[in-house]
């Protein structure tokens, strides 16, 4: 926890550099929250970015960004490993096929169900 001293010091510094101070304060930590040239408001304490929400449309229209960006990402992630693991259980599958040893066989079925897991995870993100 940064004490008194300190949370002046970084509250002056900020002041100095031309972020605002603005009248609300951080709802963890209840020190001043600023706000940077950019618009961003931030609590310096906390390292916090904190949103500032007028009415709970904005709010809902916010979170919704925020979950568009989630599914881009994911849709990346998606499009990058789903071609992977399917070229690796192909090749798992040929070599299944062509196994005689019981014991190779069972490392074998058990990478299988690895890539089968990762598929099931990845089709469940959100």
């Amino acid at each position: 926890m940064v004490s008194i001293k300190e949370d002046a010091k970084i509250m002056a510094d900020l002041l100095k550099s031309g972020h605002r101070m603005l009248n609300l304060s951080c709802p963890i930590c209840k020190n001043p929250i600023f706000q940077k040239k950019n618009g961003t408001a931030f609590c310096p304490i906390c390292n916090r970015k904190v949103l500032l929400v007028e009415d709970e449309t904005k709010l809902e229209n916010e979170e919704k960004l925020e979950h568009k960006g989630d599914s881009k990402e994911i849709k990346n992630i998606r499009s990058i490993l789903i071609p992977i693991l399917i070229k690796k259980f192909q090749w798992v599958s040929q070599k299944l096929e062509a196994e005689t040893q019981l014991s190779v066989l069972s490392e074998y079925l058990e990478i299988t169900l690895k890539i089968l897991n990762l598929f099931d995870k990845i089709n469940n993100l959100n």
